[in-house]
């Protein structure tokens, strides 16, 4: 399900429902999806023959499935069907999977994205889930059902609610707020006002809650020493204090005017990597990622190529694939994009094929269902006769006494 401006996050967790859509009954001549040819599935191929007549009797039940004479099928074994919104194919549609006809033609499971819940077809009946949304820029949404009662879906954030924090029934103590699904703030942090900050540099909340640095004390010295700037320090207002990923390393901050400022930059500093006295070993750099600044091993150190934006492995890297800045095109529709030996490939994903042999569209047949080509591309059912393509396999049904295949 897609939702306008979020995107789903970790897996779904199924809610208790006790009013699902009925299954689709099975029978018993039930034929089985998916089995070799002695069940039911063969491509096509020619010659004809006939079926014995007669009842068959004892004889005709102890014969060997694999020697039973097979006809081209032409009625869909359940749970297939043809569903006039549904693929255009004959029986396209799986009764017990498919969202927009689960267990029966138009029997819809999709449209509760308001209710901050998913829903999916899970043999023959809508089973309704919570979902985790990670909203671009915002704290994650984590919904649960802590009422028990379907008609408002799942109308508790878990994440944040400090009432049901972290999970339903879990509430803080009186005048706790609920972050990252845990009460309170972690050590060395105040909440002040739903947020947690640091008492000690929060230039909005300096020593206290809503106490505002928002002006330079008398003694200031006319500029700031070098990568630094008056703010909320040790609790108090009016202190230097280094800009990010500067540090004062020989220690002379205090000193005021005198100062040479913040003068290393612990980003980079092999010496100094990612605070004053941090040493990378031998044959490593200094580098910062998503972890911040520490000891890197360089790139011929790691068996890499270093490139303008780090390193890189030619041989398998997308971004770098045989040479820097050579970035493998983006995957078409069910495709996906790989560097292989240095070289940049698109694959079809499993069950589809490109076979009109134009990358550009991406893998556009599905192989499951396609009569013309039925797993795989040029493999073509009788569909002239009615015969469908099931999960890849033309269908063949055991032929009827006298018959002529």
């Amino acid at each position: 399900m897609k939702l306008s401006g979020v995107f789903y996050a970790a897996a779904l967790v199924l809610l208790p429902l006790t009013t699902a859509v009925a299954c689709v009954t099975g029978t018993d001549d039930k034929v089985s999806i998916g089995d070799d040819c002695a069940n039911g599935f063969c491509p096509p191929d020619s010659g004809s023959f006939i079926a014995p007549a007669g009842d068959g009797g004892n004889d005709a039940e102890e014969l060997d499935a694999s020697s039973a004479l097979m006809c081209k099928g032409t009625e869909c074994p359940a749970p297939y069907t043809t569903c006039s919104n549904g693929p255009s194919f004959l029986c396209g549609t799986n009764l017990l999977t498919d969202s927009q006809n689960c267990g029966s033609c138009g029997h819809s499971c999709e449209g509760f994205d308001t209710l901050n819940m998913a829903s999916r077809c899970v043999n023959g009946a809508c089973a309704f889930e919570c979902v985790s949304l990670a909203p671009r820029g915002h704290d994650p949404l984590i919904f649960r059902d802590c009422n028990g009662m379907i008609d408002d879906g799942c109308e508790i954030n878990v994440y944040a609610d400090a009432q049901d924090c972290g999970a339903c029934g879990n509430a803080c103590p009186t005048g706790q707020h609920c972050f990252a699904g845990k009460c309170g703030c972690g050590p060395g942090k105040t909440d002040c006002n739903g947020i947690c900050v640091d008492l000690n540099e929060d230039d909005g909340n300096c020593g206290a809650c809503g106490k505002l640095c928002d002006s330079i004390p008398p003694t200031a010295c006319d500029s700031a020493p070098p990568n630094a700037a008056y703010g909320c320090g040790g609790g108090a207002c009016g202190q230097l204090k280094c800009f990010s990923g500067f540090a004062d390393c020989n220690f002379d901050l205090n000193d005021g005017c005198s100062s040479d400022g913040c003068e290393t930059d612990v980003s980079s500093d092999v010496l100094n990597c990612g605070g004053c006295g941090i040493k990378c070993a031998v044959g490593q750099t200094c580098l910062t990622d998503e972890n911040g600044p520490h000891c890197m091993d360089t790139c011929a150190t790691a068996g890499l190529t270093e490139c303008a934006d780090g390193c890189h492995d030619l041989i398998t890297d997308p971004f770098a694939c045989g040479a820097c800045g050579n970035v493998c095109p983006s995957p078409g529709q069910h495709q996906t994009s790989s560097c292989t030996k240095g070289f940049c490939k698109l694959d079809c994903l499993p069950g589809w094929g490109d076979c009109n042999g134009d990358p550009a569209d991406g893998c556009e047949v599905d192989l499951s269902m396609h009569p013309a080509n039925c797993g795989a591309c040029g493999n073509a059912c009788d569909y002239a006769a009615g015969q469908p393509c099931i999960e890849g396999k033309c269908l063949m049904v055991a032929c009827e006494a006298g018959t002529t295949k």
